[in-house]
């Protein structure tokens, strides 16, 4: 018998929107939105969602205009304790708000209620996640939504063709990463640890056409092998599939030798795919020609940017020191060269005492011209220590301000095949990370950056620009037109649209093809109209996290879910899912309200520990076979198999 699940979605934003909309897709489930607004704009939004919601769900949806951190308005909406009555629903809470506090405290207070309620939180921190995850024990998953869309943005912009991307495993990874990040940016042998120790790699799901993969005319295997990385499906057609515990193998498609314009889906390391990407869609390189017209007007552009004091000093000191060597040229009757090396060293204090004025012995006295030699000389002395002096400092200023620009000032980035990021805030940081593992040369443009970014530039890790990335002239110093990708990711949709005209502007100067942009935009209808009259298409953070969420709801196995060959007559829409393989190795369970049913599943990797906290991930193909206990399990779920013609 069915058994109903009643989830109580707690947020006001677009994220709690979809993910109310991604629940009520599914049969057998019950949203009850508990939110108030008391700013008009946002009232306004939630009411017009709510009205939606209500005349496309009428008997799944609710709404509670309540205070979530009230216990009473949880009870209101449906959450009652356990044994309350014979016929109770399963529960979930899922608190999504932006406020980290009241969705760890709304999770509290459900737990109190019923300790049998399920626990899906957002918080921005996934060190803090991982925290309140372990003290909850049970049945609760902790998810930023920061981290979830960063291995996306990352993965796109190494390979176009990315279109989901996450670390595996998911959770020990994102911790790791974290806690990394915090405490050990400084520690040079760790970043080489972890870059080597197979922990933390990022892996995607990519579709082109085989050619473009390079593997038209092999077999599944053969293209496996040349790729490495899993076929996950070809034109629509998985080569492997498990009904439960059995293994359902497509012996036609395994057979057959793939078409070079069959539409191919492959999930792996994203550093083996992005290595298959077509040659002639990279960067071309720079001549050396045009580097060196680059430098020379940085140079002609940093004498205009001098201080005028410095100009001026330096004209006097030019004067006085021809003056100088020609009166001393005359009064000692010294040839030019002479004068010049004599001047040099009295206005420097080196006083080797080779060519002096004072011709007669100190007790005798001196001519009137001996005088004037000996008080010009005087003068040379004062006049060479104090421009030596203003010299000594202008130096110092200049290495100083030097070192800055270096590590955080605005100058010209010579480099070719590298990613602009612009923005390195929740999402911008792990973008760098995750570009990092993969062995990118990354710029960043950040207004503000924070003391791990600068330590990094620091260290050379990565070059950083300290400036406003809608700024043309900042994004110019970024050399765009020789730069393989541009990901933007700040706070602010227009922001990130900006940054990419402007960018695209640059390269369209220099007579190349339009740059491959990767954006974030929060706003999905905003997203859309950027892809209908720029041509350019964007990830939205809530677009990528309310179908995880949705399905943490139910599953804490969940990593993901998303539509394969989106733009097909084939398109399928899978949940990607993660498990840990416990002593029996069972296959992934039926749903609640199927009990007993053989879940239709593709396998896809495993993580196999190897002692020391280190492992690897092998592919897989075939449970029995491959599948062990003390594995993660990575599969992929179709969801077509639940709908209700097939229930």
């Amino acid at each position: 018998m069915a058994t109903e699940t009643l989830i109580i979605v707690v947020g006001g934003d677009y994220l709690a929107y979809e993910i109310c909309r991604e629940i009520l897709k599914t049969a057998g489930q019950r949203v009850a939105l508990v939110w108030k607004h008391e700013e008009e704009r946002a009232a306004n939004l939630l009411a017009q969602t709510v009205a939606r919601f209500r005349a496309e769900f009428p008997h799944t949806f609710a709404h509670y205009a309540l205070d979530p951190a009230e216990s009473a308005s949880l009870r209101e909406a449906g959450l009652d304790p356990v044994g309350a009555h014979a016929d109770q629903p399963n529960y979930c809470i899922v608190a999504v708000s932006q406020d980290d506090r009241l969705n760890l405290r709304v999770a509290l207070i459900a737990r109190d209620i019923n300790e049998r309620t399920r626990v899906t939180i957002r918080q921005f921190n996934p060190v803090l996640g991982h925290k309140i995850q372990e003290g909850l024990k049970y049945n609760c998953t902790a998810i930023s939504p920061a981290a979830h869309a960063a291995a996306t943005y990352a993965a796109s912009a190494v390979d176009p063709s990315c279109f989901y991307a996450l670390p595996f495993p998911t959770l020990e990874t994102l911790v790791a990463k974290a806690v990394h990040r915090h405490d050990h940016h400084g520690n040079e042998n760790g970043d080489r640890d972890r870059e080597h120790d197979g922990s933390g790699s990022l892996f995607g799901f990519c579709e082109r056409d085989a050619e473009q993969f390079g593997i038209d005319g092999l077999d599944v295997i053969a293209a496996e092998a040349h790729l490495r990385a899993r076929i996950v499906a070809i034109d629509g057609r998985p080569p492997y599939v498990c009904y439960g515990d059995e293994d359902h193998a497509d012996g036609e498609t395994l057979a057959t030798p793939i078409p070079a314009k069959a539409r191919v889906c492959v999930f792996g390391p994203i550093a083996n795919i992005k290595r298959t990407w077509p040659a002639s869609e990279r960067r071309r390189e720079t001549s050396w020609r045009s580097r060196m017209g680059e430098s020379w007007r940085d140079l002609r552009v940093a004498a205009r940017r001098t201080e005028p004091i410095l100009r001026t000093v330096f004209g006097v000191a030019v004067v006085l020191y021809l003056a100088f060597s020609i009166y001393f040229a005359i009064a000692l009757r010294l040839n030019p060269i002479a004068a010049l090396y004599f001047v040099m060293a009295t206005m420097t204090t080196v006083g080797y005492g080779d060519i002096t004025p004072c011709l007669t012995p100190c007790t005798q006295p001196y001519s009137a011209a001996q005088g004037v030699s000996l008080l010009v000389a005087m003068t040379t002395m004062l006049a060479g220590v104090t421009i030596f002096a203003v010299f000594t400092a202008t130096v110092t200023s200049a290495l100083n301000a030097a070192t800055l620009r270096r590590t955080r000032g605005l100058r010209r980035i010579h480099r070719s095949g590298h990613v602009i990021v612009c923005g390195a805030g929740n999402v911008g940081s792990l973008v760098i990370d995750y570009l990092r593992e993969l062995g990118e040369d990354v710029v960043v443009v950040e207004r503000n950056p924070d003391a791990i970014l600068i330590e990094l530039a620091r260290d050379r890790k990565i070059d950083l620009l300290t400036g406003d990335a809608t700024n043309d002239e900042t994004i110019a110093y970024c050399s765009p037109e020789r730069a393989k990708a541009l990901v933007g990711v700040t706070n602010s949709d227009t922001a990130n649209l900006e940054v990419a005209l402007g960018a695209r502007t640059r390269t369209r100067e220099h007579a190349r093809s339009d740059m491959h942009v990767v954006l974030r935009i929060d706003d999905l209808a905003f997203g859309a109209s950027i892809k209908r009259h720029f041509g350019i298409a964007s990830f939205s953070t809530t677009e990528l996290t309310a179908p995880t969420i949705a399905g943490l709801a139910r599953f804490e196995s969940t990593r993901g879910r998303f539509a394969i060959f989106a733009d097909r007559s084939f398109a399928r829409v899978f949940q990607l899912a993660e498990r840990f393989q416990g002593a029996e190795n069972s296959p992934p369970p039926a749903p609640p309200e199927r009990p007993g049913y053989k879940v239709r599943w593709i396998p896809l990797y495993v993580w196999r520990e190897q002692g020391a906290g280190k492992g690897v991930a092998v592919p897989v193909h075939k449970f029995d076979q491959d599948v062990r206990p003390g594995d993660r399990l990575l599969f992929m779920v179709p969801l077509d198999q639940f709908s209700d013609a097939n229930t």
